[in-house]
């Protein structure tokens, strides 16, 4: 359960607190967002992203990096969302920084206290305690979640430049660790002290207890994020398995077998208890957990954050962040936005590239303490590290989540994963960094190197880039508009990796007799290997090879790129519009399609409404793509209206109607359902359906039926591989 602290102070000279950019608002087809709050005199403007670039702004030369300015500019600076993080505690006196500018910066009113114990520690609050913590989780929360003051506190020296967090009006619940940042989180070497021995017991509760905090606004958190601890000098990730001739503890893979220990049983480090299996209970419960991948120089990262790869169950729900100098390799567009992020550095992402992504790590100034004649005080300071990444992308993946308040945090990692721009080197085939010939693009494919690129925040405020399989989305009564191109180019080169991984496992199964299974006498490091090549067998058995949309819930999701995945996708509630360009087919069961776009594949409406058009109310909505009005919608396949499907035409005038356009066949058994407004001319053909043939005729409807609509008269026909409706007359009511 989360403590709050409730002591209050006073700062002088406090800015007062206002909220931006409310009379700029636009009403766009996108979930509303809460009203930013900064001080006063801030030239942050919505739709304005070179706006936010204050020197505050610039102090973290990691926001630039991830196009943090465009999601400030969109409405989105972390309100009401609750971040976890398991750090060295936070420091209560960064009053300023830790207030929301309208309660007098209360202790507590954004950073919140989260209070464990097990093992042997007592209860702990998350906040610092100069005799057992250091400046590290101070450091990591700052980036998360420091205010947009505009000020800065005063330093010994003098008022500093001030800096504020990718988040900065988030909620952030701190777990104290107990220790420093030098406690060790893997194989204790055997003159190990008690200051770098973690309590695993205690560990362990402090993730369960900040996953079940008692938060402020209500909302759960959703992810926690951590970048405590040094890696032991009897680890190195560089190998999977310890190489000859180096220590036996060397490879990832044998440092991987200190946590598939289990619980109850005494394990290497002497312990009976795993902490990371607290951190796993929470990911398998639905949270997003990000732990920092090392900063060694190794090919692959910690165990910890690649545990994705030795569980991929844990895949959507954990992730690693490498580093980026984001200022070596970096480039900018003539806009002052970034194109090249940076240049990876630290420990790359090796095994766990697909769970994988990097952040600026190097020279991130932050908020941090200092103990002076006795008395901690607050202090900006700078500081180099994946520890510094791994606040910079869960806070941003913060801002996804809010964003799009109906993606599940599953969802939310993928879209931040697929819409990373990649950065100034890859591998060579040797493992050498290299130049980039596709640096600053967005990201396709994620490399050993990089993973899935740098964050950007500009690409990821447009929705997904990619569908990584079935993308299952419930808009809950939302609208919204994405304008990526979304591709599943990801995916289809996944099974080609894991069509080469199967093979060399069933060779590993032949070669050590494992066919039928373990033999009875099996070591317990073949137990280990055979229990992960079985779960990567059973991840490669249920994974989805094909990205594809399954669109639920009221709203209308609008669809503006060039969409290329293959799957076919279905409508099974509110509305889908595809106003760009959709390369596969698309079902509808229920709910409906519409658009003024076009779909490549077949349209079967088996039960649901085919509804073509963009009418101008809803182009004016779609403010992050040039899109125009337009009533027809084209198919390059079939078309297909099933018995208890339904195609809704507009008429609003003798030359302004909505249409399907087909390459493919029209079968037609379901609805027609006929919206007539204005008066029309009689003897006006209006051609609602064309293909390559016409298949059927619409319920109740044969050829020559005479339909009563909008009080007109119409004749329908089926010839010529067209349905069309002559005005006959209007009725004596609508007569002029």
């Amino acid at each position: 359960m989360s403590t709050r602290h409730v002591r209050r102070a006073l700062v002088a000279a406090l800015a007062p607190m206002v909220v931006l950019g409310v009379a700029a608002q636009p009403a766009a087809a996108q979930p509303s967002a809460p009203p930013i709050r900064s001080y006063e005199g801030d030239p942050g403007r919505l739709g304005d992203p070179a706006s936010w670039r204050t020197p505050e702004f610039n102090r973290d030369a990691g926001l630039v990096s991830m196009g943090a300015e465009f999601a400030y500019a969109a409405g989105y600076s972390g309100t009401g969302m609750n971040i976890g993080v398991v750090d060295s505690g936070v420091f209560a006196g960064h009053v300023r920084e830790h207030g929301s500018l309208e309660t007098n910066y209360a202790v507590g009113d954004r950073f919140f206290s989260v209070e464990a114990q097990g093992g042997n520690t007592g209860p702990t609050p998350g906040f610092y305690n100069q005799a057992i913590n250091d400046s590290h989780g101070t450091h990591v929360s700052g980036t998360i979640g420091a205010s947009r003051d505009g000020v800065g506190e005063t330093q010994p020296s003098g008022p500093a430049a001030n800096m504020h967090g990718v988040a900065f009006n988030s909620n952030v619940y701190m777990g104290n660790t107990g220790k420093t940042d030098g406690v060790l989180y893997g194989l204790l070497p055997a003159n190990a002290t008690a200051a770098q021995r973690p309590d695993d017991a205690y560990i362990g509760n402090v993730y369960r207890a900040v996953n079940s905090a008692r938060t402020a606004n209500g909302e759960p958190v959703r992810i926690i994020t951590s970048s405590w601890g040094s890696q032991p000098n009897t680890e190195n990730y560089n190998t999977y398995d310890a190489p000859p001739g180096s220590p036996a503890s060397f490879g990832l893979n044998t440092a991987w077998r200190l946590w598939s220990t289990p619980d109850g049983v005494v394990d290497a480090n002497g312990s009976t208890v795993r902490w990371l299996n607290g951190a796993i209970e929470a990911a398998r419960a639905g949270t997003v957990i990000q732990f920092t991948a090392g900063n060694s120089g190794y090919v692959n990262p910690s165990p910890r954050g690649a545990a994705p790869y030795f569980m991929p169950e844990l895949e959507g729900h954990w992730y690693t962040t490498s580093g980026i100098n984001p200022t070596t390799g970096r480039t900018f567009n003539p806009d002052g936005s970034v194109l090249v992020p940076g240049q990876q550095t630290f420990n790359q992402c090796g095994v766990a590239k697909w769970s994988c992504v990097t952040a600026p790590s190097n020279g991130i100034n932050s908020t941090t303490v200092s103990v002076v004649n006795g008395v901690p005080e607050p202090r900006y300071g700078s500081s180099s590290g994946t520890s510094m990444a791994g606040p910079h992308s869960a806070a941003a993946l913060s801002l996804i989540m809010q964003r799009f308040p109906y993606l599940t945090n599953e969802q939310a990692l993928y879209t931040m994963f697929t819409t990373g721009r990649q950065n100034n080197t890859i591998n060579d085939a040797a493992g050498n960094a290299v130049l980039n010939p596709t640096r600053g693009q967005i990201v396709q494919v994620p490399d050993n190197r990089n993973g899935w690129h740098t964050v950007s925040l500009r690409e990821a405020m447009k929705g997904p880039g990619q569908l990584l399989g079935v993308f299952d989305v419930d808009t809950q009564g939302h609208s919204d508009v994405w304008s990526n191109d979304i591709s599943d180019v990801a995916i289809r080169a996944r099974q080609q990796e894991d069509a080469a991984e199967a093979a060399a496992w069933e060779a590993t199964k032949v070669a050590k007799g494992w066919t039928q299974g373990l033999p009875a006498d099996a070591s317990d490091i073949d137990k280990s290997d055979y229990a992960i090549g079985i779960r990567r067998e059973q991840a490669r058995k249920a994974r989805a090879y094909e990205g594809s949309l399954v669109k639920r819930g009221e709203g209308t999701l609008f669809l503006t790129g060039n969409d290329t995945w293959h799957g076919t996708s279905s409508v099974l509630g509110g509305t889908l519009s595809v106003v760009g360009s959709h390369a596969s087919a698309i079902d509808v069961p229920c709910g409906t399609l519409g658009g003024n776009g076009t779909v490549a594949g077949d349209v079967d409406a088996t039960g649901g409404v085919l509804r073509p058009g963009l009418t101008a109310e809803e182009a004016a909505q779609i403010i992050d793509a040039p899109v125009a009005a337009g009533n027809a919608l084209t198919v390059g396949g079939n078309v297909t209206i099933g018995n208890k499907g339904r195609l809704a035409v507009t008429i609003s005038g003798d030359h302004d109607y909505t249409s399907v356009r087909a390459a493919g066949d029209l079968v037609l058994a379901g609805e027609l359902a006929l919206d007539v407004r204005g008066t029309l001319t009689p003897g006006t053909v209006f051609t609602i359906m064309s293909g390559n043939s016409v298949k059927g005729a619409f319920h109740a409807l044969p050829e020559n039926r005479v339909l009563n609509a909008g009080g007109h008269l119409f004749r329908v026909s089926y010839k010529n591989d067209s349905v069309t409706l002559t005005v006959l007359r209007a009725l004596p009511s609508q007569a002029s």
